[in-house]
């Protein structure tokens, strides 16, 4: 029996469908070409991005200065719109508001001056006393030391490297009171820039803020100004929420250590409100320093009451103050808090642990607002990209088993 070419024809097409399918099956090599002009292109990009750190690096005083006056407008930009509702020009009302703080902090002032100063001066008097008594401590605790000679060799390097670096820091030591002048005249000054440059914010963030949102598509401009607005009232509430952290840890301290009879428990309780600018460090910091006063005006007994309360203290912060005050002006997550405190301060020291916490809420507003976003789109466009098509004949054509040889089949 003869096989009809047909067959022979769709069995040549079956292999040719299976070739095709196994050939799109195979994956496709991803070549990747760089021109020339690519390259160009990325070096002048990096080098504008290192002259851009290198400006930053050295105009840095400059735009702390700036970032501290951005912040300050932000915080009184609710009391200036209000006054500005009541006809008030913007400059103006800006003016008085600092005029009325000022005034606030003079009275303030002049109420703890009295007490403040009685305490400065009883611990100046004291200062000698103190440094005896350390010395004293420090003797004893040497003599203990002699029985064991390698925590004695350690306790002698010590005291070595010791003085030896004081007598290394011995002029900055001496120095320290003109240091101290030109210091407190740098920062009047810099607290001058920065309420001017407020002031001038304040005029003119209005018209930065129109010409930055004419620059984005005008699809995105209701939402750049929603986020405009929210980074304004993060730097603003940060502020607020700072000042009342600050005068209720400083108030509790005050009352706290007044109450144990510690002395300088005025001059203690505004360090431990100035130490709040920092969170949640700021209560180990000063009780630290609380717990060494007491223990040289006192007695170990009383340093151990002082601890107990600055735990209470900082319980009463981590749980009260920073989660209604911070959570209510700024929304971070502690954990947040303390990651960008810790960079801050590796970065720029003091200084940046104190801008950390605005910095930490300008980012996470950015990234809830703009970077979640984005992600969130280009990943839910990736899923709902259609799959590739595959071929009508591919699709519909089966294979077949091919035909036998000519030789195997039967005759008729």
């Amino acid at each position: 029996m003869r096989s009809d070419p047909s067959d022979h024809t769709s069995a040549s097409r079956s292999v040719a469908n299976i070739e095709s399918l196994s050939s799109e099956a195979t994956p496709r090599r991803l070549t990747i070409s760089i021109s020339q002009r690519t390259l160009w292109v990325a070096a002048g990009v990096a080098l504008v991005a290192l002259v851009a750190i290198l400006a930053l690096t050295r105009a840095l005083g400059a735009l702390l200065l700036i970032f501290f006056a951005i912040i300050l407008a932000e915080a009184v930009r609710p009391l200036v719109m209000r006054l500005e509702r009541l006809r008030v020009p913007r400059p103006l009302g800006a003016l008085l508001i600092y005029l009325v703080i000022a005034a606030l902090l003079v009275v303030i002032g002049w109420l703890l001056f009295t007490p403040l100063a009685a305490e400065i001066n009883e611990f100046i008097a004291n200062a000698p006393a103190y440094v005896a008594q350390v010395q004293q401590w420090a003797k004893d605790a040497q003599e203990a030391l002699l029985a064991n000679d390698p925590l004695s060799a350690l306790v002698d390097a010590l005291a070595a490297q010791f003085a030896s670096s004081l007598e290394t820091a011995l002029p900055a030591l001496l120095r320290f009171p003109l240091t101290v002048l030109s210091g407190a005249f740098g920062a009047l000054i810099s607290a001058v820039i920065v309420v001017t440059m407020s002031i001038f914010w304040l005029m003119s963030a209005d018209k930065l803020r129109d010409f930055a949102l004419s620059l984005t598509p005008e699809r995105a401009r209701a939402d750049g100004a929603s986020l405009f607005t929210e980074l304004g009232h993060t730097l603003g509430g940060w502020v607020r929420g700072t000042l009342v952290a600050m005068l209720l840890i400083g108030s509790l301290t005050a009352l706290g250590l007044a109450l144990l009879g510690v002395p300088y428990a005025l001059l203690l309780g505004i360090l431990a409100g100035l130490t709040e600018v920092i969170p949640y460090l700021g209560p180990w910091i000063s009780g630290t320093i609380a717990v060494i006063v007491t223990l040289l005006a006192l007695d170990p007994l009383k340093a151990l009451e002082v601890a107990v309360v600055f735990v209470i203290i900082q319980e009463v912060e981590s749980n009260l103050v920073e989660p209604f005050v911070m959570s209510w002006a700024v929304h971070i997550d502690p954990l947040f808090v303390l990651i960008a405190i810790t960079i801050g301060f590796e970065v720029l020291g003091v200084v940046g642990a104190i801008i950390a916490v605005p910095v930490a809420g300008m980012a996470q507003v950015l990234t809830q607002r703009v970077v979640a976003p984005a992600i969130r789109r280009v990943t839910t466009e990736s899923r709902a990209a259609p799959a590739p098509l595959v071929s009508a004949d591919a699709s519909a054509s089966l294979p077949r088993s091919p035909a036998p040889p000519d030789d195997e089949m039967s005759t008729d």
